[in-house]
């Protein structure tokens, strides 16, 4: 995993994108589970069930077109959103937080070092054959041993992969791993058919060829530069999952006004990720519908040179403190977020919630706009310390240059020594996963979410070592994640995980706390359905829309 995950809204030519009349027409059935309902905090989690079909939805993919949708390196918005619904997991991570059977009707796990797998016998891939063992042995076995894989990193613990039966996988560790199993709800645990896939080996997941899954949709047609295009899969095993949705239209659209345009014009039926500008004009729109739901993002900032500024703990508490986190929640994302404690937000404690919430109790109010505080602590830095500079590097999206503008006023504030660098949208990715693009930066700009609803996702992912995000190379918490990850009893290792948060709350390495969004969706009157929730990177979710009458 990981990921870009940059609230796109760069001016690219979004006009050449919304091409013809891209208008969907309507007709009959709809899909009601997870049923609607609302999270603790008064948010939504489903938007109202669909009653009718729909011959075509046209939605808007908001971080632009995808580089591939091979589900073994897609671990962003642009090509989950699309391959959730096309590619499927042994395990199903729903809109509320669960993980439930799918692919795997049952888990067993007979003693610590292996985890069993009984597979349903009644799921096809979209050309008619079967799912068997060892489609499920090979993908997995992908994700095991190639280290493109964005999920390798996860597989760490695992020994081996075979089939024990004839509808039946068995995972067999090196030392126990309590985090594998639900990891296997994303798509370290996705099936694709193993015919196909070595028969495209070179160019899987790309606009010619496609995929091979057996998702609730089908890969239909990739018009670069426009669409991609998929078909109801009317075989599909799932009778609860399924589509109302005749065709669905993922267009590429990055600019904020160009996507409120087609909302407004019917261009565009359904977006997530509203526009932050236009919020306020949607909510009152009578063409639509916007919802807002729990979602697991933290936007902040991740140190990322363990030799430059950064590598100091009073800097770090300095900038940390001089930040204005309530204006940037405020006036950036126009109050669909707030400033969080921990780097981890609560939608993502899980297991550990009890004494997660119980540390979060006990933190103070996060730091924000201290310019007094933090100027006194850089005055009392050493003068070589002090005259380091700080490089930070954004994508020029609107939002994210004024989170930079925010870091750059509070360093200028309290006498630090900062460098904005503002880079084109489609090169920012090389900055979070390539060392030598990145040499010379202190602090990264990251909107991060995890795999799925567990910390110990989140934080082998950005603070352990060898962690796809961990730009730093932090490994200050390696031995507590060890140990966390290994220990059977749930309430010991959920304290593990409150003993890791604390040391990375006091160090503010690698990742910091930053703001908690919410997730948010607009639909036209024409249909409904949609998770409000931020449920559409790893889950079926375009099965639940349709007509709204």
């Amino acid at each position: 995993m990981n990921q870009n995950r940059v609230r796109s809204r760069a001016a690219v030519a979004a006009a050449g994108l919304l091409v013809t009349a891209l208008v969907s027409g309507c007709s009959g059935g709809a899909q009601a589970k997870p049923k609607d309902t609302a999270a603790a905090s008064g948010s939504t989690i489903m938007t109202p069930a669909a009653k009718s079909e729909v011959d075509k939805i046209t939605w808007n993919v908001f971080e632009g077109e995808p580089q591939t949708i091979d589900p073994f390196k897609s671990a962003d918005y642009t090509p989950n959103m699309i391959n959730a619904n096309l590619c499927e997991n042994l395990l199903l991570q729903t809109p509320d937080g669960q993980i439930k059977p799918n692919l795997a009707s049952k888990v067993s796990t007979p003693d610590p070092l292996h985890w069993v797998y009984d597979l349903r016998s009644d799921v096809k891939f979209w050309d008619g054959a079967p799912m068997t063992a060892d489609d499920v042995v090979f993908s997995l076995q992908h994700n095991l041993t190639d280290k493109t894989s964005l999920y390798n990193y996860l597989f760490g613990n695992v020994d081996s992969v075979a089939a024990t039966g004839a509808n039946q996988v068995t995972v067999t560790l090196k030392a126990p791993d309590y985090l594998i199993n639900d990891e296997f709800a994303s798509f370290a645990g996705v099936v694709v058919q193993k015919k196909f896939f070595e028969a495209h080996a070179a160019d899987f997941g790309s606009p010619a060829t496609g995929l091979m899954c057996t998702g609730p949709f089908k890969f239909d047609k990739w018009t670069q530069g426009q669409s991609i295009s998929v078909t109801r899969n009317d075989t599909y095993w799932n009778q609860d999952l399924k589509p109302k949705t005749k065709k669905i239209d993922f267009t590429f659209v990055t600019d904020g006004a160009a996507i409120t345009s087609g909302l407004l014009a019917g261009q565009i039926d359904g977006t997530f990720n509203v526009p932050t500008a236009s919020v306020a004009q949607l909510k009152n729109s009578p063409a639509g519908t916007f919802s807002e739901g729990p979602a697991s993002f933290n936007m902040t900032m991740v140190w990322a040179d363990p030799q430059g500024a950064g590598s100091n703990a009073q800097v770090r508490k300095a900038l940390q403190e001089a930040i204005d986190w309530n204006g940037v929640a405020k006036q950036t994302f126009a109050g669909t977020g707030q400033p969080i404690k921990l780097q981890t937000p609560s939608t993502v404690y899980g297991f550990a919630k009890t004494p997660l919430e119980s540390l979060e109790k006990s933190l103070p109010d996060p730091a924000s706009a201290k310019y007094d505080d933090a100027k006194k602590i850089v005055d009392g830095l050493p003068a070589d310390v002090k005259a380091k500079k700080i490089t930070m590097v954004v994508p020029d999206a609107a939002e994210t240059q004024q989170f930079g503008l925010a870091i750059k006023d509070a360093a200028g504030r309290i006498g630090l020594n900062f460098e904005l660098k503002v880079v084109p949208q489609t090169g920012y990715t090389n900055y979070l996963y390539d060392e030598k693009t990145r040499a010379g930066v202190d602090i990264l700009y990251t909107q991060f979410w995890p795999n799925i609803p567990n910390p110990l996702d989140w934080l082998v992912t950005t603070a352990v070592s060898g962690g796809l995000f961990n730009q730093y190379n932090y490994n200050g918490v390696d031995d507590l994640y060890a140990k966390a990850v290994a220990t059977a009893d749930v309430d010991k290792r959920a304290q593990l995980v409150s003993d890791i948060e604390t040391k990375l709350h006091d160090e503010l390495l690698p990742m910091v706390p930053g703001i908690k969004l919410d997730s948010t969706v607009w639909m036209n009157k024409k249909i409904t359905g949609a998770p409000a929730a931020f449920a559409y990177v790893y889950y079926p979710w375009a099965a639940h829309l349709g007509g709204a009458q």
